[in-house]
């Protein structure tokens, strides 16, 4: 085996197994995988802010990622908590604008970085390769649309089990202060309290250290439909 084709089989191997990347043609998973490399970012650090010249894509591995936006001066609000298999930071890049979002790492994480000019030199020499990222655009334009929709449609509790269905880990695990948990849900503190307090009256959630547990999936996703 090649030493490239051999670094190549590492890299794809260390890549989440799962989200866009993970969907696309293996060829071009291998190019992907072959322009980048792994980072690492502590609790709090910044993978990019609001204003930064775009310089790489970056695909989550490990940890959690909170996506925030501007309301209004300098206040920033979290929309999105990202688990692995996440992408982000194409819109940008592509289109060579500034960014639009934060995005920091809500626990340590493991991030892969693909730097601009690696992406721009594989779409001059590949340019088959651009539905790749059209597809990464769609997804994370209908993530955001689902997100705004269920804010403006459904009522607190319903949208609040729904937060806690995608950021629950695989053993039900959501490791989110219940001051982040009110800001992301976008409610007041009046109308979280009583969502939250509901969730734990009909047995879907319990209070846990530095966060909560789904105890009764199945309940929570009763409390996810609308009413």
């Amino acid at each position: 085996m090649k030493q490239s084709d051999e670094k190549a089989t590492i890299q794809l191997s260390s890549l989440p197994t799962e989200g866009w990347l993970h969907e696309q043609p293996l060829a071009f998973q291998t190019r992907m995988a072959m322009a980048g490399r792994w980072m690492t970012v502590p609790r709090g650090g910044m993978i990019y802010t609001i204003g930064d010249a775009p310089d790489a894509l970056f695909g989550l591995g490990q940890g959690l990622l909170d996506v925030s936006i501007a309301i209004g001066g300098d206040e920033e609000v979290t929309i999105y908590r990202a688990k692995p298999g996440f992408w982000i930071g194409d819109s940008a890049l592509l289109a060579e604008k500034n960014r639009g979002v934060t995005v920091s790492a809500a626990t340590d994480c493991r991030v892969f970085r693909i730097p601009i000019n690696a992406v721009r030199r594989n779409l001059a020499n590949n340019p088959e390769d651009w539905p790749c990222f059209f597809r990464l655009s769609h997804n994370n334009t209908m993530l955001a649309l689902r997100v705004h929709a269920e804010t403006l449609s459904l009522p607190p509790r319903a949208r609040f089990a729904r937060m806690l269905l995608r950021l629950a880990s695989d053993d039900g695990t959501v490791r989110v202060t219940q001051e982040d948990l009110g800001r992301m849900a976008g409610m007041s503190r009046a109308a979280f309290r009583r969502a939250f307090a509901t969730l734990i009256e009909v047995g879907a959630v319990r209070t846990d250290y530095g966060g909560l547990r789904i105890v009764d999936h199945a309940a929570l996703e009763r409390a996810a439909q609308p009413d």
